[in-house]
């Protein structure tokens, strides 16, 4: 078998929860700017907004969000599943299936990798075919808040046990990588927080570990950091002020993605 050809550019996207929304205003502006993206791997909501921009599903999620967090209806669905005890994910699924259907990732128009782990083998899953719905659900159960997923023999939890910003897998996919970090650089917990403020904001602590620092200048990757530390892991409130930090940091870095892609 020959060597699979790699694209030309993939977007490394992490997670965050409500802060990686700001991925959504990142792609935005590459659009915008017609650049083209090949390839996406993402973790978490970087799965869960990826997945959807590579459904080419992103207006009509954007638009829902935003009406969404409006009415606090996207934050009671996920408490009121925390206090029923029914941390299964078929509420979230049922709310992304209206985007992107029954999808096949194999079938999507950018190619697309969701990142997992597997509590199994204690290692990561990559998650490339078969339903995107299935994938992204995998990569968004955080632990202690929704149950693993199955599928085949892997139980799945969240990507960002192992990986929360997937930059080095991107690069096996393409020739050059835009990594975009949403978690903040430094956790900002307020006392009192509920319980997914708490579960979020102790995987954040594990992240930042994970990521460490990684604005490193390096041929053909580039690293960009949304500034989102004042917003709360589940403040759904505040997802169009998330977006636009996303749109203001894609408008600051669009330079170096040129000099990237013309390169």
């Amino acid at each position: 078998m020959g060597l699979i050809k790699k694209r030309n550019l993939a977007l490394a996207l992490s997670g965050g929860s409500v802060r990686g929304l700001a991925h959504i205003g990142f792609l935005e502006v590459l659009e915008e700017n017609d650049i083209r993206i090949d390839y996406i791997v993402g973790t978490s909501m970087g799965a869960l907004v990826g997945g959807i921009y590579a459904a080419g599903k992103l207006k009509e999620f954007k638009k829902k969000i935003l009406k969404l967090s409006k009415n606090k209806i996207m934050s009671l669905l996920l408490s009121n599943q925390i206090k029923k005890g029914n941390t299964d994910t078929k509420g979230i699924e049922k709310f992304i299936k209206k985007f992107i259907e029954n999808k096949k990732i194999e079938n999507l128009n950018v190619g697309f990798t969701a990142i997992a782990t597997d509590l199994k083998t204690g290692k990561e899953a990559y998650l490339e075919k078969g339903s995107l719905l299935k994938s992204i659900s995998a990569s968004i159960s955080i632990p202690g808040v929704f149950q693993p997923v199955k599928m085949g023999d892997m139980l799945l939890v969240d990507g960002g046990v192992i990986d929360p910003l997937p930059e080095e897998y991107a690069k096996e996919k393409a020739r050059k990588v835009i990594a975009v970090n949403a978690l903040p650089t430094k956790i900002n917990y307020k006392q009192g927080g509920g319980t997914f403020e708490v579960l979020s904001e102790v995987v954040g602590i594990m992240t930042n570990e994970l990521i460490g620092e990684r604005n490193v200048k390096e041929k053909d990757r580039l690293f960009v950091q949304i500034k989102t530390r004042n917003i709360d892991s589940f403040d759904f409130k505040s997802a169009s002020r998330v977006i636009k930090l996303g749109r203001r940091a894609a408008r600051k870095s669009l330079r170096r993605i040129r000099r990237l892609v013309d390169s």
